[in-house]
């Protein structure tokens, strides 16, 4: 992912003992510093509204290298769910070298016509294969016989990517569920020499490959490949980007064929793409509205009509004030006078930034704006401070670790707070559950942080763990069960 530079200093890192002692005024003055370099590390997103196209490929008919049994079912799921997700899609089964080169260029130049805000998608299906550092997809007509026929009989992967890149819009993503097996002559390809190789960024492509080079992508005994049966499914989860959509998929793929077979991408992205977009915070007046229906206060009902007379959810709030007062009697002036503190009520049980700055904003000047804004700031200092957070050494790191693993079930109950057995072995399997790198036989911030990034319902109880050896040998040690 390429960023912009900010120029600023990275934030500072203090041990957890320093960090306690730090005086209440730091946290303010923390969290002014580290505002700006946060906000400016954000992205602008696609506009959901932003035309969506995409070009489709199935080969499974390979005329001289066996027929593949599922890229063509993976392609009709794959056309069928970007189909949903709003992209006009253009899917073709089994081309030859011509109508594969044609029908990228009649896509390109489809996108083109679009604009610059169209989102661009191709997806293939089928063999494909690496040489002298090139990716290639092979079209149902290749005859490889020897390394030299790959090149004039097959479909470079950095070609297609340049082209879609001079389209003239600012996303496009190659998705590649090739190198299903190697059907090639040992001269072409010999045994374990199989994937696609990462490749260098394309400004405005993002590139995703179902498996890395000497690794086979596999083709599925249930109709569909791993890698597509996954991708399928996690581009229709809500509010997931782009890559983070990828990484889910690659840690789908890594379970299911126990990490034979692991996904990369490559990307230049400059805009953050969501296939589901996130839902849109609740406005003031919906967040009114319910505060309103929560609490059956005619107060705040009146309050919505005063403040937001033209807002779809006026309509609702009239009908239920009338019906709220044909049924009570009249409301007394300290029932209304309490208006402002149900709404802080309701701030408190959401804890949330914008609920407690509904408060301040409805309500200016009394005591329970006041105590709203401060406890708008408090969470707004503490979600930038989470970004700085302390660092731990020594036995509190070890602690921490251990804390994170007992929530992920990836060991015991107890933790001992000295870096053994267990913990060794649960830092290795929780390895599995992250795409994040780290040293698993060694206490580390960076472990750390990866382990709490990691939700407790994918965590090692979720998968049926391979029987660990009974002693790790790690720097002439042994860590024995």
């Amino acid at each position: 992912m390429t960023h912009a530079l900010v120029a600023v200093t990275s934030p500072p890192r203090y041990s957890a003992r320093m960090w306690k002692a730090f005086p209440k005024f730091a946290v303010l003055v923390v969290a002014l510093v580290l505002a700006p370099w946060l906000a400016a590390a954000e992205r602008k997103s696609v506009p959901p509204t932003a035309p969506r196209l995409a070009l489709v490929i199935g080969n499974a008919n390979y005329a001289n290298l066996g027929r593949l049994a599922n890229p063509g079912q993976d392609a009709q799921l794959m056309a069928e769910k970007l189909g949903q997700l709003g992209f006009e899609v253009t899917e073709k089964q089994d081309r030859g070298l011509k109508e594969m080169s044609d029908d990228v260029e009649q896509f390109a130049r489809k996108v083109r016509e679009r604009g610059k805000d169209t989102v661009a998608l191709l997806y293939y299906a089928g063999h494909g294969l690496e040489s002298d550092g090139v990716n290639y997809l092979l079209p149902v007509s290749a005859d490889i016989r020897r390394r030299s026929d790959i090149a004039p009989q097959s479909l470079s992967v950095k070609r297609i990517a340049d082209r879609l890149a001079s389209a003239g819009n600012g996303l496009n993503i190659l998705i590649l569920d090739a190198c299903r097996d190697n059907p090639f002559p040992e001269s072409v390809a010999p045994r374990g020499v199989t994937g696609l190789v990462p490749m260098g960024a394309v400004l405005g492509v993002f590139i995703a490959s179902a498996t890395g080079s000497g690794k086979t992508a596999f083709d599925g005994d249930d109709g569909h490949s791993p890698y597509a049966r996954a991708l399928a499914e996690a581009i229709a989860l809500p509010g997931e980007k782009l890559e983070d959509i990828f990484k889910t998929v690659r840690r789908q793929v890594r379970f299911a064929t126990g990490d034979l077979q692991i996904p990369w991408e490559s990307t230049s992205l400059e805009l953050d793409f969501y296939f589901v977009p996130p839902a849109p915070p609740p406005s003031p007046a919906a967040q009114l509205l319910a505060a309103a229906k929560e609490t059956s206060n005619a107060a705040l009902f009146d309050l919505l009509l005063e403040r937001f007379p033209d807002s779809p959810e006026a309509a609702e709030a009239r009908d239920a004030v009338a019906k709220l007062r044909a049924a009570e009697p009249k409301e007394t002036p300290a029932a209304a006078a309490s208006s402002a503190a149900l709404v802080l009520a309701r701030a408190k049980s959401l804890k949330t930034p914008e609920a407690y700055e509904l408060v301040a904003s409805l309500f200016p000047g009394t005591p329970e704006a006041e105590q709203a804004r401060a406890a708008a700031s408090r969470l707004r200092e503490a979600i930038v401070l989470d970004s700085a957070g302390p660092t731990y050494e020594g036995r509190e790191l070890v602690t921490h670790i251990q804390e994170q693993l007992i929530r992920l079930a990836c060991m015991p109950s107890e933790g001992s707070g000295s870096f053994d057995a267990p913990t060794v072995t649960g830092l290795r399997h929780a390895s599995l559950l992250t795409d994040e790198r780290y040293l698993w036989y060694r206490p580390t911030m960076a472990a750390l942080r990866a382990l709490k990034k990691i939700d407790a319902a994918d965590g090692c109880g979720r998968q049926k763990m391979a029987e660990a050896p009974r002693c790790l040998h790690v720097n002439n040690e042994d860590f024995c069960r």
